[in-house]
């Protein structure tokens, strides 16, 4: 497979018809669609983004296996990427998750289920245990990060500690995915039962490639600091 299929000299526009999944990542780079023919390394620059950090990502998102090497990794800013994930935060807690419990709640209505209220719950717990692991990341996790920058000690606080409790969310996902596919009634209509799962795929993917970011890129990232 071509991991280099997408370069500094490339058209944005070009990129996003490549991928179209692409879309997901551009809130957390506050890029808008006003991109005319500019390419990979004008856009960055006009909006003051790591053009290694916008390759890297993209890449991540198109490639299954993509796995940056070592010269890849050393041009990646830290503090770049730490807002570019701090951003993809505050768009999953105002917009994705909002989109995802929205459309099923609105499943739940068309359908009158039995279940529906336990559903609910099921979602407004999911949306919970997301926030505790974001707060645990910009509260523990990037504040350590930022000092080691900074050159300040550290504690006995190490970056292992993070992978070792990364919390798994994609298994609640997994679970609502089965409900919405296996058990609902048959008066559920197509078309919701088809908008909500279409939802919960595309968040699922996005969030299976944020995840990948954390675990591949700022943990390597941040134990050669350590070290």
């Amino acid at each position: 497979m071509n991991h280099n299929l997408f370069s500094e000299k490339m058209k944005v526009a070009d990129l996003v018809l490549t991928n179209y999944r692409l879309l997901f990542v551009f809130p957390s780079f506050n890029l808008n669609l006003d991109l005319g023919e500019r390419t990979v390394k004008q856009i960055c620059e006009k909006n003051r983004i790591s053009t290694s950090l916008f390759l890297l990502v993209c890449n991540l998102y198109t490639f299954n296996d993509y796995c940056p090497n070592i010269h890849t990794l050393a041009q990646i800013p830290l503090t770049d990427l730490m807002r570019y994930l701090k951003n993809s935060h505050k768009d999953y807690l105002e917009n994705r998750i909002t989109k995802v419990i929205t459309r099923i709640l609105d499943l739940i209505d068309s359908c009158c289920l039995k279940n529906g209220k336990i559903l609910m719950k099921f979602c407004e717990k999911y949306r919970q245990e997301v926030i505790t692991h974001f707060e645990y990341e910009e509260q523990v996790v990037f504040p350590y990060i930022q000092s080691l920058l900074d050159g300040e000690k550290t504690g006995k606080y190490k970056i292992k500690e993070y992978g070792r409790n990364h919390s798994d969310l994609d298994a609640a996902l997994n679970d609502l995915k089965n409900i919405l596919i296996k058990y609902l009634p048959p008066e559920c209509s197509i078309e919701k039962c088809r908008d909500a799962l279409i939802d919960l795929f595309l968040f699922e993917f996005d969030l299976s490639k944020h995840t990948s970011l954390e675990e591949q890129i700022l943990i390597a990232l941040v134990e050669r600091i350590e070290k």
